[in-house]
Order: structure tokens, then sequence, then C-alpha cells
């Protein structure tokens, strides 16, 4: 079954995150309201820079209920979670030290690890907290994802071995084409067994990545392409400059 695609463009990165703070709230609310809580994977970036000051303000602060988050990262930088290059760092910048979330339903990465080691044990969390059943894949209520100038999402980069990866839930990467090079993501088919995917991706510098993007002739597929929840939902939220090479 092909994902359901819904693009939405504004004219403003403002107006942007204010559309996705929205989005976001909804979900929230609907995941709460059917299964008591709502799992969300982050992803570091630009993306957490314009969802967590718009999502953390009100009126959605007081509306959302942040009790019932259960908060993972698409990816993140093996790197200490007190570098301002961890995506947990950005995370808490942006957006946790502004909400009453239950430390415990937080779940960085162990920088402790070595990457290997470190993927291996997030693979161990999510089955603790999702336990889905042998065979069988964690399902995310949300997983908010960003494009690289690239082409990549998560830390999934274009003709990469780990785009074939059809086991592990979490992967290592060791070379990263981007700084740093050792890094932990969310594989493909955990991603694409979300119910919903959410692309926030904002500038000029991401025009040709976007483009390429929605380009169906392209030979190889970028990362960001194959992001298509099986049984969900895909929605880009993006403003006037990224989108400015899309075909009108």
């Amino acid at each position: 079954m092909q994902a359901k695609i819904h693009f939405h463009s504004f004219s403003t990165p403002e107006q942007l995150s204010l559309a996705a703070a929205k989005h976001v709230a909804r979900l929230s609310a609907q995941a709460v309201a059917a299964r008591g809580r709502f799992t969300v994977a982050l992803s570091g970036g630009s993306l957490i820079k314009l969802l967590g000051p718009a999502i953390v303000a009100e009126p959605w602060r007081d509306r959302v209920d942040w009790s019932k988050w259960h908060v993972f990262w698409a990816d993140e930088r093996c790197v200490p979670l007190t570098n301002p290059e961890s995506n947990y760092y950005l995370a808490q910048k942006y957006l946790l030290a502004y909400v009453n979330l239950p430390p415990a339903q937080i779940y960085p990465l162990d920088d402790s690890l070595d990457p290997q080691a470190a993927a291996e044990a997030y693979q161990n969390t999510l089955a603790q907290v999702f336990s889905p059943g042998a065979g069988r894949w964690p399902c995310f209520d949300l997983i908010l994802l960003g494009l690289g100038e690239d082409g990549h999402t998560a830390s999934l980069f274009p003709q990469h071995a780990l785009l074939n990866e059809t086991e592990r839930w979490v992967a290592a990467i060791f070379d990263s084409p981007k700084p740093p090079p050792e890094r932990i993501t969310l594989t493909l088919p955990v991603i694409n067994h979300a119910r919903q995917v959410v692309f926030i991706t904002a500038g000029p510098g991401k025009a040709e990545a976007l483009a390429q993007v929605f380009d169906s002739t392209l030979t190889h597929k970028l990362p960001a392409q194959l992001a298509q929840p099986i049984n969900g939902e895909a929605h880009w939220f993006v403003d006037e400059a990224a989108a400015a090479d899309l075909p009108r």
C-alpha cells in the first residue's frame, strides 16, 4: 500500500512553524485519545529549531498533554549529550526544557557506549517500550524528519548500504558523509511503519533537494523519497524558499 503524501507550503518559515506545531498538537491529542500515549521520534538540525519554539508557545503549550509523550530520536550523533552537535541537546534547548514531560519518558542515546553497542541498546529500548511482538516492527505515532541538501533524512544517506537494511530497527553508521561520522539511526522499515511521518524543511538551501525528492525520474531514489509509511501518511511542511524549484 502506498503512503498518502500531503504537501503544505507557506510563505514564511514562521507560518510553517505555526502550522507544523498545530499539526503535531492535533496528532498528539488523537494518539492520547486512541492509545493513551503519544510516541514521537525527533530529528535535529533546523527541524527542531522550527518546530520547538512554536509548539512550546501558546496556545499549544497548555493544550498539549505532555505527560503522555514518549520521546525518541530518529537519529543521533555519537557525541556526548551535552555537545551542541547532539540532537538531544538541540531538543532540550528548543523544546524539552519548556514543558513538563516525565524524564522517564525521554529516551536519549546512551553516550557512554560505542556506536554499535549504542544502536543495539537503543533497539532494546524500543522493544521494551513498544513490545510489538516477534517479527513485527515498532509503530511510532509520529516520526519527525528533516531534509538534507543531499536528500538525506535521519542519518540515512544517498546510496548508502543502510538503505537496504531489512532486519535491524536501529543501526550504527561509521562513515557519515556529514560530520560527525559516527551516528545511530532508525532504519527505513521502522520509519515506514510509523502512523505518520512529517518532514519540516525551509530555506533556499533545500530547494534543489526538495525538487529531486519529488522527481519520479531519478535513477537512485533519495532517502527522503523512500520515507513513505506503508499504512500511514507522509506530510511535508515547507516554506516558499524551499519549494522554489518545484513545478507550480
